[in-house]
């Protein structure tokens, strides 16, 4: 499986009309991305004006297939003339799900959520919510020792208020461009409950001393705060029926 991170970065204040341009051009001429769009998010924090989506593909062939295949249905060509005129810049990267299962709890050995399926129920997702993507960037050659890291903290934390699996999305690392980024997607139902789990987190040992051992492999780290899209066909895991 292969997922695409893409971003938009618009025009100063165009959220608004970008949300109206997917109501006004509607989702059928789109299905073949719909069947596979994971979410679609504006940023709260860092970058303003940005809408940032998420998809799952089958392979690199599958999204080839999936998203050029609309450049050719002259229907939608109206569509991308208006949202391309809300833009400023464009960007994508390709992602492989985290080798610790714990982590993609969609997308494992055991599940494999397909988009154009049923969406799982994630307590916390509701249309409101927050998502926090949190980058961190890894040092050369030090990502096994940053996943086995995780893989024996996932062992031995057994707290439930630790793990907080239930509001986890998934995390996934860079493919293509930069590489050793790893993104991570964790919902909460407000800045209270996400500021909660991070004080739980930072007074306990076990946490601690994970971050100790995974500082030597962090070049960098830092949290983008999301709000999921405002109607179903564009947020499907945030308005499950």
């Amino acid at each position: 499986m292969l997922f695409e991170r893409r971003c938009y970065t618009l025009r100063p204040g165009a959220t608004a009309a970008f949300w109206q341009a997917q109501v006004d051009r509607g989702f059928e001429l789109v299905r073949p991305i719909q069947q596979r769009l994971v979410g679609y998010f504006s940023t709260l924090s860092g970058p303003a004006d940005q809408v940032i989506h998420l998809y799952r593909y089958d392979s690199f062939d599958d999204w080839q297939q999936r998203l050029h295949g609309l450049y050719a249905v002259p229907a939608l060509a109206p569509y991308f003339h208006t949202v391309r005129a809300l833009m400023t810049a464009q960007e994508n990267s390709f992602m492989a799900r985290a080798p610790v299962d714990a982590l993609t709890p969609l997308w494992n050995a055991s599940q494999d959520w397909i988009p154009d399926r049923p969406a799982p129920v994630l307590p916390a997702a509701q249309p409101g919510s927050l998502v926090d993507e949190h980058t961190r960037v890894l040092l050369p050659g030090t990502q096994p020792r940053f996943w086995q890291a995780w893989q024996a903290w996932q062992e031995a934390a057994a707290e439930p208020e630790l793990l907080d699996a239930a509001s986890l999305i998934g995390t996934f690392v860079s493919l293509v461009g930069q590489q050793h980024v790893v993104r991570s997607y964790r919902v909460h139902a407000d800045l209270a409950a996400r500021d909660a789990l991070a004080a739980r987190r930072s007074s306990h040992p076990a946490w601690q001393a994970l971050q100790q051992q995974m500082a030597p492999c962090i070049v960098s780290e830092h949290s983008t705060l999301l709000r999921p899209g405002p109607m179903p066909a564009l947020a499907p895991l945030f308005h499950v029926l």
